[in-house]
């Protein structure tokens, strides 16, 4: 979060901490050095509602203060606390606050998505309101501008960025009625280390309403804000391709559009490149002044930005690979993504070589490896390469071609050995089939480093898909089918870390993701089903943090947790295995916070044999026994939760099982 700001008295903008004058309305800002207020008071220590531990502040204003604080109900998590005051309001005005602060929490609320923070809390306490968030490691896209030469950013890294807006706001638009975001600027955008946005600050958004010919209320940030959110018509999903526009213009040129509002000079690139004309052309469009010129919705704008992005990476690829023999086909630009293409705007031109079965520089990829210069681009083309391969330098191995074409075949080996810092594997088909000397092999095995893999087919009818081993081990798995393994779809032990997004894994017969030793993966948004046992298996100490999955269809338990193991469940749905949805045994723990667990053979919830578990908001039915069941000296709490059309019960307690319970919500309120 940004560490120094303040808010406008007057429109609530964000200023510099020493602005003597709002930058958006231009009234005079109060100092807060000789000027009670009611809100930015909370110091250090300080604990809200017993359960939000304030670190420090991060930022205030005339409408209120942001806080980073622990929660103490889940391991100390950072979270973000906004705090908002009713400081020289009168009636009216403190009830549109309070009902805009309640607009913003609820909105949130019902949202998920990778690029939005999410609603964890909103509630008053001794006059205040307060809205509890995602804590965001990184800087605002404003601050990342000012540090940035000519306060502009390289075009790749303009096409990755706006890529990832588009994605967001056509998630907001994408509901009906739409969501209009209406203040998208690059102040309200943050960057994390690993260059994902979030979208921050939804205190004006608002639903579109059809038949509405006029907006209420004008609202946004001038330079930014399309004509119609100054009381001309009703804002549309076009308002915020405006100030999409408005925002790319700013990162391309380094000129602040609000010194000019709706008054931007073409951008001035070099027309030689056929990108600089694309994206100019693009921007300019979102410019207009009349919606209906500017492009219909978010897609449009997206695909175009792809388009520069492949323009900018074929260009890139001809002039790295212009000394080799054989040139590459362009039509690898669609497999090599933004991290790439940023890296080649900001650096040296890296050493490119092709594999493939005829008319590459090598034949395998092992003896390209072997004479590959570190930081080396490896482009794999269609092929079956029946070969196991060691990582023991930097490089990038990308397929060039259709995944399921470009196949890496391994028996009796492990497929891929990580052995150095960093890697990076995509998309490829990697395949190790049971060898005829019947030795268990991975299809990885990552025992060291960052290896980075996406968009890859993985199986192993031999033994593990992937094993990742160590504690100096954080590999990142993205986009990936991982399955018909042997045994585990992914193991990560020996206090590995992992970070595991957007998957599928899938038929196992042991489970999908095992973790144990004190491993710690990362895993959203992933899909895990269809095993002989267990969708995630947790045990000796096992930790990780499971938010937004889906994890069904299991022969045994959905998630079984044992032997002291520790792990967070965010906003997952477990349904529909045959006998659990969860099962907690053995001095069990676990934090689970508004799951849905619903639809198993036996029991949705299992605590037994002095397990201790926490569920928090979650949902639970359609049980085909109990809803939860605690026996054998199970322990556990259950708070605020739903519990409803279980068969044979909502709760079941026997033999020493002493669960706390309380709080108990209406399935029907």
């Amino acid at each position: 979060m940004n560490s120094s700001v303040r808010f406008c008295d007057n429109c609530g903008a964000t200023n510099r901490p020493d602005a003597k004058f709002c930058y958006a309305c231009g009234q005079p800002q109060i100092s807060y050095a000789t000027t009670g207020t009611v809100t930015g008071l909370l110091t250090s220590a300080y604990e809200l509602k017993q359960r939000y531990h304030i670190l420090q502040k991060l930022g205030q204003g005339g409408f209120g203060a942001i806080y980073k604080a622990a929660d103490l109900l889940f391991n100390d998590t950072p979270r973000a606390v906004k705090e908002m005051g009713m400081r020289g309001l009168n009636e009216q005005e403190t009830k549109d606050a309070i009902i805009a602060f309640r607009n913003e929490a609820t909105l949130l609320a019902n949202l998920s998505h990778p690029n939005l923070p999410r609603i964890y809390d909103h509630f008053e306490e001794h006059g205040r309101w307060y809205l509890v968030m995602d804590y965001i490691e990184g800087e605002t896209l404003e601050k990342r501008l000012e540090q940035a030469p000519g306060n502009r950013l390289p075009l790749p890294e303009v096409a990755d960025l706006g890529i990832q807006l588009c994605t967001v706001l056509g998630y907001l638009h994408s509901h009906e009625p739409p969501i209009i975001f209406r203040d998208l600027k690059p102040d309200n955008v943050m960057l994390t280390a690993d260059g994902r946005i979030y979208l921050i600050d939804f205190g004006i958004a608002r639903f579109f309403k059809p038949g509405q010919t006029k907006d209420t209320m004008n609202l946004g940030t001038p330079g930014y804000a399309a004509p119609e959110q100054y009381g001309r018509m009703q804002t549309t999903i076009r308002s915020d391709i405006y100030s999409l526009g408005a925002t790319l213009y700013q990162m391309i040129s380094g000129i602040y559009p609000g010194l000019t509002p709706f008054l931007q000079q073409p951008l001035d690139l070099d027309a030689s490149q056929p990108a600089n004309v694309a994206i100019e052309k693009l921007v300019m469009q979102m410019l207009e002044m009349k919606e209906d010129r500017r492009p219909h919705d978010t897609q449009v704008v997206k695909q175009e930005l792809q388009n520069v992005q492949q323009m900018l990476q074929s260009a890139s690829v001809r002039r790295i690979v212009q000394p080799v023999a054989t040139p590459v086909q362009t039509d690898l630009a669609t497999t090599i993504l933004s991290h790439e293409t940023r890296m080649l705007a900001s650096e040296e031109p890296r050493p490119s070589l092709v594999v493939a079965p005829q008319g590459g520089d090598y034949t395998s990829l092992s003896e390209a490896i072997q004479q590959a210069q570190p930081g080396s681009f490896i482009l794999v083309r269609a092929g079956l390469y029946k070969e196991s391969i060691i990582l023991d330098k930097p490089v990038e191995i990308i397929g060039n071609g259709p995944r399921d074409q470009i196949i890496l075949e391994s028996s009796n080996t492990h497929g891929v050995v990580m052995q150095t810092t960093t890697a990076t594997l995509r998309g490829l088909t990697i395949r190790c089939p049971a060898g005829s000397l019947g030795k268990a092999a991975y299809a990885l095995h990552i025992r060291q480093g960052e290896l980075s893999v996406e968009d890859c087919d993985i199986t192993s009818s031999s033994s593990t898909c992937i094993a990742i081993t160590g504690a100096n081990t954080r590999p990142t798995i993205r986009y990936c089918r991982i399955h018909n393994s042997a045994g585990y779809g992914i193991t990560v032990q020996q206090n590995a870390r992992a970070s595991i997004e957007y998957c599928e894994i899938f038929n196992h017969p042991r489970a999908g993701i095992y973790v144990t030793t004190g491993g710690d993966p990362i895993v959203r948004h992933s899909q895990v089903y269809s095993s002989e046992r267990y969708g995630l298996l947790i045990d000796e100490q096992g930790r990780g943090t499971f938010e937004d999955c889906e994890i069904h269809h299991h022969s045994y338990a959905g998630a079984t947790i044992s032997t002291l193991s520790n792990p967070l469940l965010l906003r997952c749905h477990l349904h529909d295995s045959q006998q659990y949805g969860i099962e907690v045994l053995q001095e069990g723990q676990g934090s689970y916070q508004d799951c849905e667990i619903s639809g198993s053979g036996l029991d949705n919830i299992s605590i037994t044999t002095g397990s201790t578990p926490y569920f928090y908001l979650c949902r639970i039915h359609d049980a085909q026994r109990h809803g939860i069941n605690v026996s054998d000296n199970g322990r556990g709490t259950i708070e605020y939760c739903t519990i409803s059309s279980n068969q044979q019960g909502n709760v079941a307690i026997s033999n020493g099982g002493d669960p706390t319970i309380t709080h108990l919500r209406d399935p029907h309120p």
